[in-house]
């Protein structure tokens, strides 16, 4: 009995000294670090919620012309990047009885060729549709059938992108778009969507719709099959109040910032309602007004705390911003969008 009462003591010391050194240590580490405050002003800014996604330039209508006869081309009257209006005639064709005529005839002299060329006529390729020519695939002599497409005709270009089911409910017809160019990436232009598919496809295992965006002013340098990327206004906030998202912080699901210290006091609590976020700044909907000066919590480390410099955050010196803790919810938007801000 005595020896498990000993072992008792022994077991509680070892408990209670523990207890003393590990209270004594958070104690002095909460000693190393005072905190501040760096101020900040109320600004007003401009917000947005936008989605982002990758897209391709392509023809809206892409039309392969083909001879309707097979035979060889006698003459191609356009080139790549030129412009055509429907019933235009683009080509000469001559069907292979009429090239076997002619090629006979020219074995003849000058004056037969002229009179078959004169008798049997070459059958014209008229364009379809107006639009711009942006592949020619055959050269004058070269052997057509009616399963090979002699040109090939675009109404007009646009961006075809890939979003993302999670995104898909922020767009809609009628969107702004910005458009980048990954080949022109200094000359964005603008857009709006003109069609939402209601088919999806699998794009490396991930769920993703084509959305249409119509260009505004297509830009010369635009070509077929051109990588971009869009850029979806979501919402917009023009000219609100906004504070840097670091003065922020979290309670109970509400929102607080901190103001400064009047009459020595201590700095005031104050709860806000916060609206759009982006990168370092949120919106303030409701609690403060342009001009006012909040507090941006910091933690300061100070000299001589005897920390490791050689582990994580272990730094003798310097300072690390502390957050008010975590949102109660992600950003809005999702992860695959962002927000902008100017």
């Amino acid at each position: 009995m005595k020896k498990t009462i000993f072992v008792f003591i022994v077991l509680s010391l070892a408990g209670g000294g523990f207890w003393f050194y590990t209270a004594h240590k958070k104690k002095a580490a909460s000693a190393a670090e005072a905190q501040k405050f760096v101020p900040a002003k109320v600004e007003l800014k401009t917000l947005r919620r936008v989605v982002e996604s990758t897209g391709e330039i392509r023809p809206d209508n892409r039309l392969e012309v083909k001879s309707p006869i097979s035979g060889r081309l006698e003459e191609l009257l356009v080139n790549e990047g030129d412009m055509v209006q429907k019933g235009q005639i683009v080509a000469w064709i001559s069907s292979t009885e009429r090239a076997t005529l002619l090629d006979t005839a020219r074995a003849k002299g000058e004056d037969e060729v002229k009179y078959w060329e004169q008798v049997y006529k070459a059958a014209p390729l008229v364009a379809p549709l107006s639009g711009t020519v942006i592949v020619r695939t055959l050269e004058p002599g070269q052997t057509v059938s009616s399963a090979n497409a002699v040109i090939v005709i675009a109404d007009r270009l646009i961006i075809v992108g890939q979003v993302d089911e999670t995104d898909i409910g922020a767009i809609f017809p009628g969107q702004h778009v910005n458009v980048q160019l990954d080949a022109y990436p200094d000359a964005a232009f603008e857009g709006s969507v003109s069609r939402i598919a209601y088919d999806s496809k699998m794009v490396s295992n991930v769920t993703m719709y084509e959305v249409d965006v119509s260009p505004e002013n297509l830009p010369a340098f635009a070509r077929s099959g051109m990588t971009a990327t869009l850029t979806f206004l979501v919402e917009e906030h023009k000219d609100v109040p906004a504070v840097p998202t670091a003065a922020l912080e979290y309670r109970k699901g509400k929102s607080f910032v901190r103001l400064p210290a009047k009459d020595g006091k201590e700095p005031e609590s104050r709860p806000v309602k916060t609206g759009l976020s982006q990168n370092a700044f949120t919106e303030i909907t409701k609690g403060l007004a342009a001009g006012e000066e909040v507090l941006i919590p910091q933690v300061v480390r100070k000299k001589g705390s005897g920390a490791n410099p050689f582990m994580p955050g272990g730094s003798s010196t310097g300072s690390r911003p502390q957050g008010g803790g975590s949102p109660p919810t992600r950003s809005q938007g999702g992860s695959p969008s962002r927000s902008g801000a100017q």
